[in-house]
């Protein structure tokens, strides 16, 4: 699958397959966001990989949307190194959680293309995911992402060919910012 193919066919998986993943394809996901790029080079992320179904389980309660992450062969958290980047956006805004989305972006398109599915989940309990997994100060979970082998014939969930996403005209502008 090449990258355009990837980036058409991404979409966020609800259910997986029990199977477990194979430890080269593991790695060839988890090679894909470490070598993403980030500002000054500095790759202020941590990967967190559970297999661990115990730990799967007390993590999978700092999560809304649990089922969805408990049926996952593995769980990926992502997190940001506070002290790795001391660079800004703007002068406003910490350039960490821009790097790491990065770099999870990377690891999806890499799942993606090894015939893998994922969801990259926001919405969990903080002070439980650093509970769970050890996490020290400065270093904050960003994203929560199960990952396995698709259990819908489909590769994922049911939608449009374009995933409803706005078309260029609504979101692409040229030489001055119109809206």
């Amino acid at each position: 699958m090449d990258v355009e193919e990837a980036i058409r066919s991404l979409r966020s998986t609800y259910q997986f397959q029990p199977r477990p993943l194979p430890p080269e394809t593991l790695k060839n996901v988890l090679a894909a966001a470490r070598l993403s790029p980030s500002q000054r080079n500095l790759q202020p992320w941590r990967f967190v990989v559970v297999r661990d179904d115990e730990r799967k389980r007390l993590l999978t309660q700092a999560i809304s949307r649990r089922k969805i992450v408990g049926d996952a062969p593995v769980i990926i958290v992502a997190f940001a190194v506070e002290e790795d980047i001391p660079i800004t956006i703007g002068g406003y805004i910490s350039a960490y959680p821009l790097d790491v989305a990065v770099a999870i972006h990377s690891l999806q398109l890499a799942a993606e293309a090894e015939g893998l599915g994922t969801n990259w989940m926001v919405d969990f309990n903080e002070e439980k995911v650093r509970s769970v997994l050890g996490v020290p100060e400065g270093v904050h979970p960003i994203a929560v992402l199960p990952m396995g082998y698709p259990a819908e014939p489909n590769g994922h969930s049911s939608g449009e060919a374009d995933g409803g996403r706005k078309s260029p005209d609504e979101i692409i502008a040229y030489d001055s910012y119109p809206w």
